[in-house]
């Protein structure tokens, strides 16, 4: 008898136990429901607010646009001034060649100018009367002397006037003597002309001035 109460006591407390279980599993149950629950909201949630309004699309794609054309036109600016120092740097070269050529040029046209005066002192103080020979000889420097005049012509050497008002800037005085024939602060001889190239001076002529 005492084991049949025993048994029944035993009964009735795995009775009362199994409910007391059941609950705690269905507590567990209920909460792990309501966190995925609460994860599942906070994610929607998160994803909802990543999405953009079309304003705010249009905004960001603006932005973006602005951007853009300012790169764009720093890039273009950038290169506008690399092409413009480019060409001012082979301006300022192909400059210096040219003055570089004229100087040599010069140089050598002044060179010439004294042969150019041989041959014309030469040719002014010929004897009155030549031998055949000689005059073929004087034919040929005469001929020399023109093709080096040519020469000169053509590189645009010109005489400076041999007459005329005194210029300080193309005449070198050698005197100034009174004159009755010519006025004053004019030229009275030339002693040895004087040339220019291209409206720069490459001798100034010697010159006897009136006073």
């Amino acid at each position: 008898m005492m084991n049949d109460e025993l048994n029944n006591q035993g009964g009735a407390a795995e009775a009362v136990a199994a409910p007391k279980d059941e609950s705690i599993y269905q507590n567990g149950v209920d909460g792990m429901t309501n966190a995925v629950d609460s994860a599942t909201v906070d994610e929607t949630a998160a994803v909802e607010g990543t999405i953009e309004t079309p304003a705010e699309t249009i905004a960001r794609l603006e932005a973006e646009l602005a951007a853009a054309q300012a790169q764009a036109a720093e890039a273009i600016d950038r290169m506008q001034r690399t092409a413009a120092d480019f060409q001012n740097t082979r301006r300022r070269q192909e400059r210096l060649l040219q003055e570089s050529l004229d100087r040599a040029t010069e140089r050598l046209l002044v060179a010439l100018l004294p042969v150019v005066d041989d041959f014309n002192l030469a040719f002014q103080n010929l004897p009155d009367t030549l031998k055949q020979e000689e005059a073929a000889w004087l034919d040929g420097f005469r001929r020399i002397h023109n093709k080096l005049s040519g020469i000169l012509s053509d590189e645009g050497v010109t005489a400076i006037a041999p007459d005329g008002p005194f210029d300080p800037n193309c005449h070198e005085a050698v005197t100034h003597e009174p004159s009755e024939q010519v006025e004053s602060g004019h030229i009275i001889a030339t002693l040895r002309p004087g040339y220019v190239n291209k409206e720069r001076v490459l001798r100034p002529a010697l010159v006897r001035v009136a006073q």
